[in-house]
């Protein structure tokens, strides 16, 4: 995000605000990801791509632990996310630890 300018930084910020507020009760927090999911690239060609990303050379800036009850309500989500129109999106459902 180097390239924005402060009053570009300052409205992507106010919108993904706008957003988690939209979000409400579907906002969680944050945990360890999959290595499995649905990558989005464009709202305009509606790419979608299926994991795993192993092989990915972008870093992961930071994530949004939404709830959802599948996969394709999760991408359903995510499509509404402000961040689709800067960067790409990965979808991946939670690790959880294996209870003993």
């Amino acid at each position: 995000m180097n390239h924005l300018s402060p009053d570009d930084l300052q409205d992507i910020m106010a919108a993904y605000k706008g957003w988690v507020e939209q979000l409400g009760a579907n906002y969680l927090g944050g945990q360890r990801l999959e290595d499995s999911g649905t990558m989005l690239r464009s709202k305009k060609e509606s790419v979608l791509t299926d994991g795993p990303f192993l092989e990915a050379k972008e870093i992961i800036a930071g994530y949004f632990l939404i709830q959802a009850h599948d996969q394709q309500e999760a991408t359903e989500i995510a499509l509404s996310s402000p961040h689709l129109g800067l960067y790409s999106i990965e979808v991946r459902p939670i690790a959880f630890p294996k209870m003993k």
